[in-house]
C-alpha cells in the first residue's frame, strides 16, 4: 500500500469531466432544485401572461403610384415633358419618409389630442388584468379606499392645458355625483371641484390650468389619472412607435402599424396619420396642378396664334409658288424628322435621370450617350437630304414642319390643361388608402401559451444549467485517480451511497424503532460489502502498523465519517475481532444513535477524571463490539485532550482489544483530531464523493502531518453509482455484485 511518503503514483486517465454522463449526474443530483426552479419560472410566466397589460396593434395599407412609369409617346401627351416635377411619382421609400415625418405625426397628435393622457386608476400589477376580464362598472376603491376602479370605467378629456413645469405630472380626477368631478394634483393648494362639459380655469403656483371634462363613465368615487405630456417629446415617441415598411418587394404598398395598450386610440392615431398623408399628397398634386394650369392658360393663346400664323404662312407660300402639296419624299422626310426629334428628346430626359444617380462612366450612362449621338447623326443625315431638295420644296417642307410642331404642342397643352383641371379639382391623386385602420379585437402580446411554454423551458434550462455550472465550479472529487494523483495516497475503498441508511436515519429522526446499524440490519447492502473489502485491507495493514489503533478523520463535517465508523466496527466485530469503537467527537458525537444504544457517560468523563474507563464502556449491540461514547459535551474539549489522559486511556485499552477504532471531529474546523492522531498507528482520511475539494484534502493532510499522524490512505464515501462513475464503481466492487438471498431448500 502507498503512504504519504510515496511521492509518485501511477497516472491514469481521469473520468471526472463535463461530458454527457457527468451532466446527467448533475441533473439527477439537483433534481429538486431543478424542479423548484422550473415550477417557479412557470408560475412567474403564468403570472406575467395573465397580469401583464395587453398590447394591441393597429395597421393600415397605403398604395402609392409607381415611380418607374414608362414615358408616353411623343405626341401622346406633353405633360411628361413640360412638368417632370409633377409626373415623377412618389416611390415607397420617399412616401415612408413623408409619412413618418414630424409634420404628419405632429398634426395627427394634435388632431387626436394625444398629448392628453387619461387612464383609469388601476391597482398595481393586478388591476388592469382584473379589468380586462370584467364587464360593467365597479365599486371604486379597495375596501372602500384608494379610488381604484376595476371595470369598464372611461373618461374623455376635451382640454387639459397646464404650465410647462407641470407637464408629465400626474393629476387625479375623482368622479362625483350630479355630473361633477374633483381635481387633485401638484401645484394645487387643495382639491378643486368642476362640472362635466364646462371649461374650467384654475390657478396654480406656477400658472393657470385649463381643463374640460367631456364625460366620465364611472360610479362616484372612481379615480382617473390625467397627464399633460410635452408635445415635442411625444412626437418623438410616436415616431419611434410608428412602424413603416413596404409590403413585399417593389409593390409601392406601405404598411403602417403601431402598438399600444389602448386599441381605440391606436386605431384613431393610425387612421389619422394615413388620412393626413393622403390629403397632403393630394393637396400637393393639386397645388402643382393649379400652378401648371395657370401657366398653361397664359401660354395657350400664344400657342394658338402660332398655329394660325404658321398655317397662314404655309398656305400663302404654297399659293404664291403654285405648289399643290409636298412630294411623297417630302412627306416621308417630314415624318422621319419629327419622329427622330421626339426620340432625341426622350433620350435626353432618360440621360438626365440616369446622371442624377450614376457617374458619367457608368455603362448605362455611356449607352444613353451613344444612343443620343446616333439619333443626332440620323437627324443630321435627314437634314442633308432636305438641303438636296429644290429650294421651293425645302421652304415648303420647313413651313409644313412648323405647322405640325405648333399643332402638336398646342393639342398636347390643351390635353395637359384638362388633366391639371381634374387634379386641381381633387379628382386625381397618387396615394390611396387600401386598408384603413380598424380597432383591433385581440391583443398581439402577451401570447399566453408561448410565454408559459417559454417560462417552463427557461426554468428547466436555468435550473439544469445552474446545476451543471455549480457542480463544475464547486463539485468535489469524484474519481480515485484524481484523488491519488493530488494527494499521493491510495484510495483503500469506495463506499457507495446507501439508500437503506437514509431510510434508517429518517426513521431514527422520527423516533421509530429500527434495528441498527446498517451492517446488522442489511448485511448484504453494497455499502457493507465495500466495508468488508476495506476490512480485508485493514487486516493486512495492521500487520506492519505500530499499533492496533485506527483513526477516521475528515476535512469537514457531514461527510459520513460516523456512519463509516459504526458500520466498519460492526463488520470488524462480526469478522471475529474484539473491537472498541471510540466516539472522539467531544463536541457533538452521536455514535450511540448509529448503534442503537442509549446515551450515557463516556470519554469526556474519563478525561475529566470523573469516571473510570471500565465504568463507561458499554456493549455496541454486536458481539465483540464495545462502545466508548462521547458522554457529556465539555466546554473546553481541546483542553481535556491536552491532559495526556486520552493517550493513556487508548494505550491501556489497546491491550484488551484487537482493534480500536476512533471517530474524530472534522480536522479543518477544530484541532481535536490533530491532538488524537499521534496515538493512532493508522489514520484513514474520509472524503465525500462530489463534495470534498482537492484543496480540502491537501489542507487536511498537511494539518495531520504537522501533528505527527501516519496517514495510511483515503476512503471515498457516499459514492453515487451512476452513468459517469459506473466504471469506477465496478473497478472497486461497489456495484458489480448484487447481493442475492438463496433458498437452500430448493433441489
Amino acid at each position: 500500500m502507498k503512504t504519504k511518503d510515496q511521492k509518485h503514483v501511477q497516472q491514469r486517465p481521469s473520468t471526472d469531466g463535463i461530458g454527457l454522463a457527468t451532466a446527467i449526474d448533475s441533473l439527477l443530483d439537483h433534481r429538486k432544485l431543478i424542479a423548484v426552479t422550473t415550477i417557479s419560472a412557470f408560475l412567474i410566466g403564468c403570472a406575467y401572461a395573465f397580469l401583464a397589460p395587453p398590447v394591441y396593434e393597429a395597421n393600415a395599407l397605403i398604395k402609392v403610384a409607381d415611380g418607374d412609369k414608362q414615358p408616353p409617346a411623343a405626341a401622346d401627351t406633353l405633360s411628361y415633358y413640360v412638368a417632370p416635377a409633377f409626373n415623377d411619382n412618389a416611390s415607397a421609400e420617399s412616401a415612408i419618409q413623408v409619412i413618418g415625418s414630424r409634420r404628419i405625426v405632429a398634426q395627427a397628435m394634435a388632431n387626436n389630442k394625444l398629448y392628453i393622457e387619461a387612464k383609469p386608476h388601476r391597482f398595481p400589477l393586478i388591476g388592469s388584468a382584473i379589468a380586462h376580464y370584467r364587464e360593467g362598472l365597479s365599486a371604486p376603491g379597495l375596501l372602500g379606499l384608494g379610488g381604484y376602479v376595476w371595470g369598464d370605467e372611461t373618461i374623455k378629456v376635451g382640454a387639459f392645458d397646464v404650465p410647462a413645469k407641470l407637464e408629465k405630472k400626474k393629476f387625479a380626477i375623482r368622479a362625483l355625483a350630479n355630473d361633477r368631478y374633483e381635481l387633485v394634483g401638484p401645484g394645487l393648494k387643495s382639491s378643486i371641484a368642476g362640472r362635466i362639459g364646462v371649461t374650467e380655469r384654475f390657478d396654480t403656483k406656477v400658472g393657470p390650468l385649463t381643463v374640460r371634462i367631456d364625460s366620465i363613465h364611472s360610479r362616484p368615487g372612481g379615480e382617473f389619472i390625467v397627464t399633460r405630456n410635452s408635445e415635442p417629446v411625444l412626437v418623438e415617441e410616436l415616431q419611434k412607435k410608428l412602424k413603416l415598411a413596404e409590403a413585399g418587394t417593389k409593390t409601392n404598398v406601405i404598411k403602417l402599424s403601431m402598438q399600444g395598450d389602448d386599441p381605440v386610440v391606436l386605431a384613431s392615431t393610425v387612421k389619422e396619420i394615413s388620412d393626413l398623408y393622403v390629403n397632403w399628397n393630394n393637396e400637393r398634386k393639386a397645388r402643382i396642378a393649379h400652378d401648371a394650369l395657370a401657366h398653361i392658360s397664359e401660354a395657350l393663346p400664344d400657342l394658338e396664334k402660332q398655329v394660325t400664323e404658321s398655317e397662314t404662312a404655309y398656305n400663302n407660300y404654297r399659293d404664291a409658288n403654285g405648289l399643290l402639296d409636298l412630294s411623297e419624299e417630302g412627306r416621308l422626310l417630314l415624318k422621319q424628322i419629327a419622329d427622330n426629334n421626339a426620340a432625341l428628346l426622350d433620350l435626353r430626359r432618360k440621360r438626365q435621370a440616369l446622371s442624377a444617380t450614376l457617374a458619367a462612366a457608368n455603362p448605362n450612362v455611356v449607352a444613353a450617350d451613344q444612343q443620343i449621338q446616333a439619333t443626332q447623326r440620323e437627324i443630321d443625315a435627314l437634314n442633308l437630304r432636305v438641303r438636296a431638295m429644290p429650294r421651293a420644296e425645302q421652304i415648303a417642307l420647313q413651313m409644313m414642319r412648323n405647322v405640325r410642331v405648333n399643332t402638336d404642342v398646342y393639342v398636347a397643352m390643351r390635353k395637359y390643361a384638362e388633366e391639371m383641371q381634374l387634379v386641381s379639382a381633387g379628382k386625381a391623386g397618387t396615394a390611396e388608402i387600401i386598408d384603413p385602420a380598424e380597432i383591433p379585437g385581440r391583443p398581439v402580446r402577451p401570447v399566453k401559451w408561448l410565454i408559459m411554454l417559454s417560462s417552463l423551458l427557461m426554468g428547466a434550462v436555468l435550473g439544469g444549467g445552474g446545476a451543471i455550472v455549480w457542480d463544475r465550479l464547486r463539485r468535489g472529487v469524484t474519481d480515485t485517480n484524481d484523488i491519488e494523483s493530488a494527494s499521493g495516497l491510495s484510495v483503500y475503498a469506495t463506499i457507495p451511497l446507501s439508500n437503506r441508511q437514509e431510510e434508517i436515519t429518517r426513521r431514527a429522526e422520527h423516533g421509530l424503532p429500527q434495528q441498527l446499524p446498517l451492517a446488522a440490519s442489511y448485511p448484504l447492502d453494497p455499502a457493507i460489502e465495500s466495508l468488508r473489502i476495506l476490512r480485508s485491507a485493514i487486516q493486512l495493514l495492521l500487520i506492519g502498523a505500530p499499533n492496533n489503533v485506527i483513526m477516521l478523520a475528515g476535512p469537514l463535517p457531514e461527510i459520513g465519517k460516523s456512519f463509516l465508523a459504526a458500520n466498519l466496527a460492526t463488520v470488524l466485530a462480526t469478522g471475529g475481532k474484539r473491537v472498541l469503537l471510540v466516539d472522539g467527537d467531544l463536541r457533538k458525537g452521536q455514535l450511540y444513535r448509529y448503534l442503537g444504544v442509549p446515551k450515557g457517560d463516556g470519554l469526556s468523563e474519563v478525561l475529566s477524571g470523573l469516571r473510570q474507563f471500565d465504568e463507561v464502556v458499554t456493549t455496541g449491540g454486536t458481539p465483540k463490539l464495545d462502545l466508548l461514547q462521547t458522554g457529556s459535551y465539555p466546554a473546553a474539549a481541546a483542553d481535556l485532550l491536552m491532559t495526556g489522559r486520552f493517550s493513556e486511556c487508548i494505550r491501556n485499552a489497546s491491550r484488551a482489544y484487537d482493534i480500536i477504532l476512533i471517530d474524530t471531529p472534522a480536522v479543518l474546523p477544530v484541532s481535536d483530531a490533530g491532538m488524537m492522531a499521534p496515538v493512532a498507528g493508522s489514520v484513514f482520511l474520509v472524503v465525500r464523493f462530489a463534495d470534498t475539494l482537492v484543496g480540502e484534502i491537501d489542507a487536511t493532510i498537511k494539518r495531520l502531518g504537522h501533528a505527527g499522524a501516519r496517514i495510511s490512505g483515503i476512503i471515498l464515501n457516499r459514492v453515487k453509482v451512476r452513468s459517469s462513475n459506473y466504471a469506477l464503481a465496478r473497478r472497486y466492487g461497489t456495484s458489480a455484485y448484487v447481493a442475492h438471498h438463496y433458498d437452500s431448500s430448493l433441489p
